[in-house]
């Protein structure tokens, strides 16, 4: 999942990139084999919560600093980020499905439209695609649906953060006002789940998930980043870290053992995980833990920085290198598990070297300014400008791949 670009004086956090590393991994390990970790779906709510705490702690500390919020700026920094590497991988998915599974193409159509317009959660409602049942072969763009979430959280969420502070002066009200924003997703959720019933419904809806985002949200606004020092007491330091320890050791025992069939899950237990990830947030973003430097250690912070484009790239690898009809099993399954996982990983690395950070680091603006006419333009203009270009070529790629093949 991403994460916001950071402002000019925001304070990195590497705890944070660690626990991003820790959920991605959980996905991925959920989505290879269910018995291994059948509570690794619950790394998703981990993102939303992460997700929530980090573009709110951004938007306030822009308030902050300039009394308002520059939308423009903070969704085409959205776009720049997350755009690029979405539109690679629809474009390789689209190619490798018209190579090898060409009957698929078809169903793909639908897919690829929802996700290029962040709708796929609502997508895979309407068109009654359930998480849990496999019927046939699933999309190599159904996990795009958690994207879809936080991309409508993304459109929404700065014009009421903007409202809120111009209209409510002081920061507790907000906080109530955003936790029952947050109260009112939830108990949706549990007023819609029917116990014996495929789930999909409130598992992928915006309005059913949206608590998690919120809960993160409110976090942010109690716990700024900016205003969090090393200069507190040996007990505080202490507590910090055994509410960091007992709520990663709580998440991690969760991933493990909980059934995604679970009452308990869509009956509160999901609004439970998201307060707990949300405690372990806090510590991970507070620079006197000692949690934060372990969580911040160089594998965990190279995956965590990575986490985006290992997200995009593992399940389209696992749904179209595994096998179709009977599953093997033993060491032949551990042995494609492990290629597998590589394999995302290389992807999104190479995603990363060669797309994403380039592209974050003004290579769009530099790319324009040579193949232009020579004249001086703005650095945000350049890259405003070659990114549509860029995006327009792929959504053409994208659309004649599906379109002549279906």
């Amino acid at each position: 999942m991403p994460e916001p670009i950071k402002a000019s004086n925001s304070r990195y956090m590497p705890g944070i990139d660690g626990l991003r590393a820790l959920a991605v991994l959980a996905v991925i390990i959920y989505h290879l084999n269910y018995n291994w970790a059948p509570g690794g779906l619950l790394g998703v709510g981990i993102f939303f919560v992460l997700s929530g705490y980090l573009i709110t702690d951004l938007l306030i500390a822009q308030w902050s600093r300039h009394g308002r919020l520059d939308m423009k700026d903070f969704w085409l920094r959205r776009a720049r980020r997350l755009l690029p590497a979405l539109l690679l991988l629809m474009v390789v998915v689209v190619m490798s499905v018209a190579l090898f599974v060409p009957e698929q193409m078809g169903r793909l159509r639908g897919d690829v439209w929802a996700a290029v317009f962040y709708v796929s959660n609502w997508w895979l409602v309407f068109s009654e695609v359930s998480y849990f049942e496999k019927f046939g072969p699933p999309s190599p763009l159904g996990h795009l649906w958690s994207l879809a979430v936080e991309e409508q959280f993304y459109l929404i969420w700065p014009l009421l953060v903007a409202l809120g502070l111009s209209v409510v002066k002081r920061r507790g009200p907000l906080v109530m006002l955003t936790l029952g924003l947050a109260a009112l997703s939830a108990i949706l959720m549990a007023v819609l789940y029917v116990p014996g019933e495929d789930p999909s419904r409130i598992y992928y809806g915006t309005d059913t998930r949206v608590f998690a985002l919120l809960i993160g949200a409110a976090l942010a606004m109690m716990w700024p980043s900016r205003k969090l020092t090393t200069n507190i007491s040996g007990k505080a330091r202490l507590t910090l870290d055994v509410v960091g320890a007992a709520s990663l050791a709580i998440l991690l025992l969760s991933i493990w053992k909980t059934n995604q069939y679970d009452d308990f899950l869509y009956q509160g237990g999901l609004v439970l995980l998201s307060l707990v990830s949300a405690l372990l947030v806090a510590v991970l973003a507070h620079p006197a833990s000692a949690l934060a430097k372990v969580m911040g250690c160089k594998p965990l912070k190279w995956l965590g920085v990575r986490s985006y484009g290992i997200y995009l790239w593992h399940y389209p690898v696992i749904v179209l290198t595994s096998p179709t009809g009977m599953e093997d099993g033993g060491v032949i399954a551990v042995v494609r598990a492990a290629l597998q996982l590589v394999a995302c990983i290389v992807l999104a690395a190479l995603s990363w070297k060669y797309v994403e950070e380039p592209i974050r680091h003004g290579a769009l603006g530099r790319l324009w300014a040579n193949v232009g006419s020579g004249k001086k333009r703005g650095a945000s203009k350049r890259s405003t400008r070659i990114l549509a270009t860029g995006c327009a070529f792929a959504l053409c790629v994208i659309y004649f791949g599906v379109a002549t093949l279906t």
